[in-house]
C-alpha cells in the first residue's frame, strides 16, 4: 500500500470519527429534547389551571300588544378596572389614591356624578374575580375612551369598554308596568330557584319588580363562557378560544297593554291631579273653619277589556324612570323613590293602594239586595216602588240621641249636602246616588233574621273584592271587606290596634255605600265592573300575552282565566244598567256633567252612539279630603272597555274622577288615541319648544331676515336645529312646531 493510500483511509477514519461524533451529539440533543425536556414541559404545563369567565346573556325584550318593543338592550361606555393588573401595578397607597381620583374626576367631567369611595366600593365586591373586569361607572362619554387608552401607564388596568345594559324605551310611561332590574342581593341569591342553566352569578342582575320581576326566568337568558389558560404565578397565558361558549339571549315578553292608549291614560292622569291641586274646595255657609285643600298626592287608573279580562292600561302616579336603575340607583335616588314626603312614587297604587270605594260600592249592595230578596221587606220598597229620600236616615235599632251623627254610635245617617231626592226607586237612586236608598238596605240585611247578614259582602266577593285578582304583577294587595266575623278576629288578635271587636247596624250601613272599614284596589273596582259589564264572568286579569324565543317560536300562550261565574237575573241587570247609564245621561246624573259639557274638564261624549255606563263615588277619609271615584264601562251594547279611576284627596268623584274617565273614553271609542312618544321624542320635544317659540315669533314678525333658515349640517346630528320651515332637529328626530305648539294649546296661523 503506498503513502497516499494511507493518507486517503486515515483522512476517512477521521471523517468517520467525526461524523460518528456529530450524530451522537446530534442523538443526545433529539434524546434530551424529547424526553427530558418534553416531561419538563408536560410537568409545566400541567401546572396551568383553566380559569372559566362567565358571560353574561341578553336579557329578553319586553313588548306591547302591537310589537312595540318597550324595553330592550342598549350598548352603552363603561369603565372597568382588571382587578389583577391594577394589582400588579404595586402603586404605593399615595399613588393608588391619585390614581382613584383622577379617574373619579374624569368621570365627573364626562357628566356622571361619581366619588372615588364608588371605584373602592367596587373593588372590594367580593362577587368579582382576580380575572375580571370590574365596571365601576356606566354610561361615560367616549372621549374618555381616549383619553384612558393614551395613558396606559398612568392608569393600570384602566380601560373603556362597549357593554350592553338595560333599555325602557319610553322613559317613565309605564315603569310600574315594566319594573327594573339591579344587582343580586345575598337574600335573592339564597331564595331565587331559576332554571338549571340559568343559574345566578353572584353579581348578575335580575328583576326586581314588575314584568322584570314577575317574568325573570324567561327574560333571563342563559350565561356563556370564556376559558383562559393562567399559569402557577397567576398569569394569564393563553385564552382557549375551543373552550369558548357564546351565551343564549332571554326570551320576549308581549303583554296586552296598548302603549299608545298608555300614554293617554297616564298624562290624563298626571293633568287631572295637577289640575285639581289648583282647586279650592267650597266653603259651607255653616262651616266654622276652612275645609281641607286637595292635596291629591296620587291617584290611579285601570282599564280592562271586559270580554277577556286583559289590562290595556293600568296608570299609577307619582311614577318613577326604571331608566334611573341602570348601573344602581344611587342611595339618594333610591331614598327619594321612596319617601312618603314624596307620595311613594315607586308605590304601584292601581295594585298596591287600598281604598274606600265610596258609591261605586252601591252596584253590589243592589245586586245583594236583588238576589237575596231584600226589596219589599220591612222598610225597604220593591225595587219599582217610587219613595221620597227625605237627605236624612235613622237607623231602625237606635236607641240614641236622634240627632247623633252619622260616625260610629250615631243614630242619623245623611245625604251628602243633607240632599233630599223626590220620587225614587232602585234605578233614580243608583242615578242620582241617594244614601239613604242604600243605607235603609245596609240596616235591613243585618238586622232581618230572615236576610243573609252578610249578603252585601259576600256579593261584592262575588265580583272579585277582598283577595287578589291574580294579575301577574307582584305586591298586589287583597283590599278588605269587613265582616262581624273578621272584626272579632282582628280584636282578638291584636287588641290595640283593634279597640272593640263588635259590629253594629251602623257598620252594615256604613258598608253599603263603601264606607267603613270597605278597602279595594283600582283593579279590583275595574274588574269588578268589567265582570257586571259581561254579564256575570269573572276573570284574573291578564298582562301577558305569551313568551317567544328569540327566533320568533311561541314558547306559552296566556289564555283568559275564569275565577266564577255570578249569577244576576237579567231584570236586575236591566234595571242596574239603567241606572248606570242615567248616571251619564240623565241631567241629574252624577256624571252628567263629565260627559255632556266642559265643565271640570269635561266633554262632549258621542253617547247616541256609544253609550258609557258608570258610577261616582266620593268617599271620607278622616283628616283629609275626600276621595274622588268613578267606574264606568262601554259602548254599553257590546262594551270594550271597563275604567275606573281613583284620586286621592281630590274631592267630589263627579268633578275630577268622572271627567277624566269621559276624556280618554272619548279617544278610546273614537279611535283618536295618539302615538304614544318614545323618551327620545320627549327629549326632543321638550328641546325644541324653546325653538318653536321663538320660530313663532319670528312668523308674527315683519322682518324677513334669516329667511333663508339656518344650516342644518351644523349640529344636524344632535341639534337642536331650527329650520325655516319650523321643524327642528334634535338628536335625530325630527320635530314639527306647528303640532307641537298646537299640542301645547298654542294657535299657529301661516299666511
Amino acid at each position: 500500500m503506498n503513502e497516499m493510500d494511507k493518507n486517503v483511509r486515515y483522512r476517512l477514519r477521521i471523517l468517520a470519527v467525526i461524523a460518528l461524533s456529530m450524530f451522537a451529539a446530534l442523538t443526545a440533543r433529539l434524546w434530551y429534547l424529547q424526553i427530558l425536556s418534553g416531561e419538563e414541559a408536560a410537568a409545566v404545563a400541567e401546572t396551568n389551571i383553566l380559569r372559566e369567565i362567565r358571560v353574561p346573556a341578553l336579557r329578553g325584550r319586553i313588548l306591547d300588544i302591537d310589537g312595540n318593543t318597550l324595553v330592550g338592550n342598549r350598548l352603552t361606555t363603561m369603565v372597568t378596572i382588571n382587578r389583577r393588573e391594577f394589582e400588579e401595578a404595586k402603586l404605593t397607597e399615595d399613588q393608588r389614591l391619585e390614581m382613584l381620583t383622577e379617574i373619579a374626576v374624569e368621570v365627573n367631567r364626562s357628566g356622571l356624578l361619581f366619588k372615588v369611595s364608588d371605584i373602592e366600593e367596587a373593588l372590594a365586591d367580593p362577587s368579582f374575580t382576580r380575572y375580571d373586569d370590574i365596571p365601576v361607572a356606566t354610561d361615560v362619554d367616549e372621549e374618555l375612551l381616549i383619553y384612558f387608552g393614551e395613558r396606559p401607564e398612568k392608569f393600570p388596568g384602566i380601560e373603556v369598554v362597549d357593554s350592553t345594559v338595560r333599555s325602557y324605551l319610553y322613559g317613565d310611561l309605564a315603569g310600574h308596568i315594566l319594573g327594573w332590574v339591579g344587582p343580586i342581593n345575598d337574600r335573592e341569591y339564597e331564595s331565587r330557584k331559576p332554571p338549571p342553566n340559568k343559574a345566578y352569578g353572584l353579581r348578575d342582575e335580575i328583576g326586581k319588580a314588575g314584568i322584570e320581576l314577575m317574568f325573570e326566568d324567561d327574560l333571563r337568558g342563559v350565561a356563556g363562557r370564556r376559558v383562559v389558560e393562567v399559569d402557577r404565578l397567576g398569569q394569564i397565558v393563553r385564552e382557549r378560544e375551543d373552550l369558548f361558549i357564546a351565551p343564549i339571549p332571554g326570551d320576549d315578553v308581549y303583554l296586552t297593554i296598548d302603549i299608545d292608549v298608555q300614554s293617554l291614560l297616564e298624562r290624563q292622569l298626571e293633568r287631572t291631579i295637577f289640575s285639581q291641586r289648583e282647586q279650592s274646595p267650597e266653603k259651607k255657609e255653616d262651616d266654622e273653619e276652612d275645609p281641607i285643600p286637595y292635596d291629591v298626592p296620587g291617584g290611579a287608573s285601570v282599564i280592562i277589556d271586559p270580554t277577556n279580562g286583559n289590562i290595556v292600561a293600568i296608570a299609577s302616579y307619582p311614577k318613577f324612570d326604571p331608566n334611573d336603575s341602570i348601573g344602581g340607583f344611587t342611595r339618594d335616588k333610591w331614598a327619594s323613590l321612596n319617601d312618603p314626603l314624596n307620595d311613594l312614587p315607586m308605590l304601584n297604587r292601581a295594585i298596591q293602594g287600598e281604598y274606600a270605594p265610596g258609591s261605586t260600592f252601591k252596584l253590589f249592595t243592589a245586586h245583594a239586595a236583588w238576589h237575596e230578596g231584600v226589596f219589599g221587606v220591612g222598610l225597604v220598597k220593591n225595587a219599582d216602588e217610587l219613595w221620597d229620600d227625605p237627605g236624612y236616615y235613622r237607623l231602625q235599632s237606635c236607641v240614641g240621641d236622634s240627632g247623633g251623627s252619622a260616625s260610629a254610635g250615631g243614630c242619623i245617617f245623611r245625604n251628602a249636602n243633607d240632599a233630599p231626592y223626590p220620587q225614587i226607586d232602585l234605578i233614580r237612586a243608583i242615578t242620582v246616588s241617594s244614601d239613604v236608598y242604600f243605607y235603609t238596605i245596609g240596616e235591613s240585611i243585618y238586622i232581618n233574621p230572615v236576610h243573609n247578614e252578610t249578603g252585601i259582602q259576600d256579593a261584592a266577593r262575588e265580583y272579585g273584592m277582598g283577595f287578589e285578582t291574580g294579575i301577574a304583577l307582584p305586591f298586589e294587595q287583597s283590599g278588605f271587606l269587613p265582616t262581624p266575623e273578621n272584626r272579632r278576629e282582628r280584636h282578638e288578635a291584636n287588641p290595640l290596634a283593634f279597640p272593640t271587636g263588635d259590629w253594629y247596624p251602623g257598620d252594615n250601613v256604613n258598608t253599603s255605600i263603601g264606607q267603613g272599614d270597605v278597602l279595594v284596589t283600582p283593579l279590583q273596582l275595574t274588574n269588578a265592573y268589567a265582570t257586571f259589564a259581561n254579564n256575570g264572568t269573572l276573570r284574573a286579569p291578564n298582562i301577558a300575552l305569551k313568551v317567544v324565543t328569540q327566533t320568533g317560536e311561541t314558547v306559552r300562550e296566556f289564555d283568559e282565566r275564569i275565577l266564577g261565574e255570578v249569577e244576576i237575573d237579567p231584570e236586575f241587570y236591566s234595571r242596574a244598567l239603567e241606572g248606570l247609564l242615567g248616571v251619564t245621561t240623565d241631567e241629574d246624573g252624577t256624571g252628567y256633567d263629565a260627559f255632556n259639557t266642559r265643565n271640570y274638564d269635561g266633554v262632549f261624549f258621542p253617547l247616541e252612539e256609544s253609550p258609557v255606563a258608570g258610577k261616582t263615588g266620593t268617599a271620607e277619609v278622616r283628616g283629609k279630603a275626600d276621595t274622588a271615584v268613578f267606574a264606568a264601562f262601554g259602548p254599553v251594547d257590546e262594551p270594550q272597555f271597563a275604567m275606573s279611576v281613583i284620586l286621592e284627596e281630590a274631592g267630589f268623584g263627579s268633578r275630577s274622577a268622572a271627567p277624566l274617565v269621559a276624556r280618554v273614553m272619548e279617544k278610546l271609542v273614537t279611535e283618536t288615541v295618539e302615538e304614544a312618544p318614545t323618551a327620545a321624542v320627549s327629549y326632543a320635544r321638550s328641546a325644541a319648544l324653546p325653538l318653536c317659540l321663538e320660530w313663532l315669533e319670528w312668523l308674527d314678525s315683519d322682518q324677513l331676515s334669516n329667511v333663508g333658515g339656518s344650516n342644518s349640517a351644523v349640529g344636524a346630528d344632535t341639534g337642536p336645529v331650527l329650520e325655516a320651515n319650523g321643524e327642528v332637529r334634535v338628536r335625530g328626530e325630527v320635530i314639527d312646531c306647528t303640532a307641537l305648539l298646537e299640542d301645547n294649546g298654542i294657535t299657529v296661523s301661516i299666511q
